[in-house]
């Protein structure tokens, strides 16, 4: 092993003294792979949905797109308009202009429903009248009061298009579910019938990629064209505002962005200032800085080349890589600048620089980058994008810095400096934890076993949450807009329930259609403090209306014929009378149907429990006559969670196994690495208890916490024991050892630490919650992961030196021959 080592060391330092002789060749190969990457970045997206959080060939993707591909997009934009009153001539006129500039401005549009032109089923002289409402308004001679007893009347109307109050009216803009702009109607129908399947057949299993989904650069454009047109409308007496999916998307992408963009500035800065404070050179603070900020823009172009683009999880990929890049950097050039300053030529500083930290950073950003990788196996692709894309990063900042930094260095005229005397100040602060870690060994550790035990039990009370839209501030408008939208329409997410009989017509047989009503009441009884149904919209409307209208308006008869063949009947004549709605809501065969199910956007785990309920339900009451398939926005946010906390349970005991393999290769014992991984676990414990004793949920972001952390914060570890061993190999005194690691090693470890922190820190400016609490809690565990290695392994150490015998490390001061 020793002979290993030394080999390894002395490669290193050949390949400085390579460089050094190389620099120009060295640093324009460097470049051009780096612009490589760098003309990518332009083309990098962000979506922050939540089906491109889910694998291509996952089951709920794939039955979404079925879906899509059947019945068009599942989400609506809404534009709620509150105006003085409803019912009046002016007002309506207005809501028709707005109306029609929406459908003729607004880029991708399918339809847009509102009080202008939603159906309006009535019986008229012995016949079907299915018209939109205001069609022939103003010429019908139709009253205020008249308009006002139909609107009110309608169950269809009320909470889709309007309150129940009155007060607020919505239009309701749907897009094209396909990228490309010319699908139109006809798009649609072939999408349709590409996917019509015979009687009993069943889905297929994956959904051809020929066809590009509604994009969020077009999502984008409708979102703008809306604001744009609401803004031109938007007067005292006609209060306007929109939300939806869309919006909601569309405003967290771009806050993505925009947080993306601060975070990464910030850090630059103060990275800089401190890279300053720590070298007091220009070139200590340029060097570095532009190697992390090279790796940082390689791991974007490399996502773009890949065609992966920014995600909930990986936006915080940037800012990370500027924190965690400079780590080896810094490693490099403290023991460069001090070789210089005692005299070597450039040459031989450099050599020297790279022997002796070469490998120590290779094996920090080797435990970094597998804490990051054991993500790569998750269920949710925006997780596994975020250890894949990070690691490499980490990769590419090593890689840089042992091949760009020291051809910057022979090349960048360096002048020695006098070496100042050691500052008392830093001595007396490092030796206070040196002499603390000695005279009270097995009290540290005592209490350190305490403190884990008390943070692993408050583990246990931690919940999980992932509300998208409780990321946001709470006086943002949008976050303002869906609220109160929500208030008056009672609702804006939908649950999408396919039931599928598997024979031709068979959703108009009448006992198909009265479960389908009677699980429709069910819903709008549904009691829970936590979700609340709205609306329900299905093939059910159709046939109440209609036999509604056909007994002369009769609101007694607004319900389900019991007869098979009057149902096919009614649905007959209402095709008949150039009515559109049914190829929304069921296939042309009548063999599938849809309902959507609407309700307030709730967090996930919520969602979660709703569709497990609700599928249960919809299995015993269809059991034997048709299949159920819940599909739609709510399903695919109830997967996020359960697929995280499987990912991260899985992802945690890789991080830690391959970590302490590591560690174990390093320390060149299997004992002392497993105690040395007892100083990496407790930080991150006593995080996750001190969230759940504070009620902080743990969301997409923060569940991640423990495996990135574990990747980092073992890197001083590694750094101290490495010394420590090194040390007490040539004094055999175990105490000494440890004064002399933290008054050699105990500066970089402080300063590396607190850049790495505040790398983290800096994500506390950013707009949206969950980036600020992954900031925050990440930042606090390498502090505290910090005062564990300036505590806990000196005390580990030095009881591990006391009882060599009984751990069986006998002769350890003979035996430090791993490193």
């Amino acid at each position: 092993m020793p002979g290993i080592r030394h080999r390894i060391e002395l490669l290193f330092n050949h390949l400085g003294r390579w460089i050094y002789h190389n620099p120009k060749k060295t640093l324009a190969a460097s470049l051009v792979f780096c612009l490589f990457f760098f003309i990518q970045v332009p083309n990098l997206s962000v979506d922050t949905s939540s089906e491109a959080m889910l694998r291509k060939n996952d089951p709920i993707r794939i039955a979404y797109n079925t879906f899509r591909d059947q019945f068009g997009r599942a989400e609506m934009l809404v534009v709620a308009v509150e105006p003085p009153n409803i019912f009046d001539p002016v007002f309506l006129e207005k809501l028709r202009a707005l109306h029609e500039e929406l459908e003729t401005e607004i880029p991708y549009v399918r339809e847009v429903t509102s009080l202008v032109n939603i159906r309006n089923t009535r019986g008229e002289d012995e016949s079907l009248v299915v018209e939109d409402l205001l069609e022939d308004w103003p010429e019908n001679g139709l009253s205020m009061g008249e308009l006002r007893e139909r609107v009110m009347s309608s169950p269809l109307y009320r909470n889709h298009i309007i309150s129940e109050d009155g007060r607020v009216t919505a239009l309701l803009i749907e897009t094209e579910a396909y990228a490309d702009a010319g699908a139109g109607a006809g798009g649609f129908d072939q999408a349709f019938d590409a996917f019509e399947n015979s009687p009993g057949e069943s889905l297929p299993d994956a959904i051809p990629e020929s066809r590009k989904y509604f994009t969020v650069e077009q999502n984008r454009e409708v979102v703008l064209a809306v604001a744009r047109i609401l803004d031109k409308h938007r007067a005292p007496d006609f209060q306007v505002a929109a939300t939806g999916r869309p919006v909601i998307l569309d405003v967290f992408n771009e806050s993505t962005l925009m947080d993306t963009r601060n975070c990464m500035i910030l850090t630059t800065i103060l990275n800089s200032v401190l890279l300053f404070l720590l070298f007091r050179r220009f070139s200590g603070v340029l060097m570095p800085m532009v190697i992390v900020l090279g790796s940082a823009f390689c791991t974007m172009g490399m996502m773009a080349l890949a065609d992966v683009p920014f995600k909930m999880t990986t936006t915080a990929i940037p800012a990370f890589l500027v924190a965690v890049g400079l780590a080896d950097s810094v490693h490099i050039l403290a023991i460069f600048f001090r070789r210089v300053d005692l005299g070597d030529s450039r040459e031989d500083a450099i050599a020297y620089s790279m022997g002796h930290s070469g490998l120590a950073i290779v094996m920090t950003s080797m435990t970094t980058a597998a804490g990051l990788l054991s993500f790569s196996t998750a269920e949710l692709t925006a997780i596994s994008e975020m250890g894949i894309f990070a690691a490499l990063g980490v990769t590419l900042a090593l890689l840089l810095t042992i091949i760009m930094l020291p051809a910057m260095l022979a090349l960048v005229s360096i002048k020695p400096r006098p070496i100042k005397p050691t500052k008392q100040s830093m001595d007396r602060f490092l030796l206070w934890f040196a002499n603390i870690s000695i005279r009270r060994p097995v009290t540290i550790i005592v209490v350190s076993v305490l403190i884990l035990g008390l943070s692993g039990a408050m583990c246990f009370k931690l919940k999980f949450s992932d509300a998208v839209v409780d990321y946001f501030p709470k006086d943002m408008q949008v976050y303002k807009d869906l609220k109160k939208i929500e208030n008056d329409l009672k609702g804006t997410v939908s649950m999408e329930v396919v039931v599928d009989t598997g024979r031709e017509n068979g959703v108009q047989e009448p006992d198909i259609l009265a479960s389908m009503d009677a699980m429709s009441e069910q819903w709008m009884a549904y009691e829970n403090p936590e979700l609340h149904v709205g609306k329900t919209l299905s093939i059910v409307n159709v046939v109440k209306e209609t036999n509604q209208a056909l007994h002369e308006n009769d609101p007694a008869f607004y319900t389900v014929p019991k007869d098979h063949q009057l149902i096919a009947q009614e649905l007959l004549l209402f095709e008949n009378s150039g009515a559109e709605d049914l190829e929304r809501i069921v296939d042309t065969q009548f063999s599938k149907a849809r309902i959507t199910v609407k309700t307030d956007w709730v967090d996930s785990v919520i969602f979660d429990k709703f569709v497990r309920e609700w599928k249960t339900r919809l299995d015993r009451e269809f059991e034997g006559r048709a299949s159920i398939n819940i599909t739609g926005l709510m399903p695919i946010m109830a997967k996020t969670i359960p697929a995280a906390l499987h990912s991260m349970a899985r992802s945690y005991v890789v991080a830690f196994v391959v970590i302490t393999a590591m560690m174990v290769m390093l320390v060149g014992d299997v004992k002392m690495g497993l105690v040395a991984m007892f100083p990496n676990l407790l930080p991150i414990v006593l995080i996750m208890g001190i969230m759940a004793a504070c009620s902080i949920n743990l969301n997409m972001n923060t569940l991640m916490i423990g495996s990135i952390a574990i990747g980092l914060v073992v890197d001083d570890t590694m750094h101290f024991i490495y010394n420590f061993r090194r040390y007490y190999r040539f004094t055999g005194d175990a105490e000494k050892a440890v004064r002399e690691t933290f008054l050699g090693t105990g500066r970089a470890l402080l300063i590396t630490s607190l850049v790495l922190s505040a790398g983290f820190f800096v994500l506390l400016s950013g707009t949206l919650l969950h980036m600020v609490q992954f900031g925050f809690f990440t930042g606090l565990v390498i502090l505290v992961a910090l005062l564990a290695d300036f505590l806990l392994v000196p005390a580990l150490m030095i009881v591990l030196a006391r009882g060599r015998n009984k751990m069986g490390l006998a002769g350890l001061a003979e035996s430090q021959n791993s490193l």
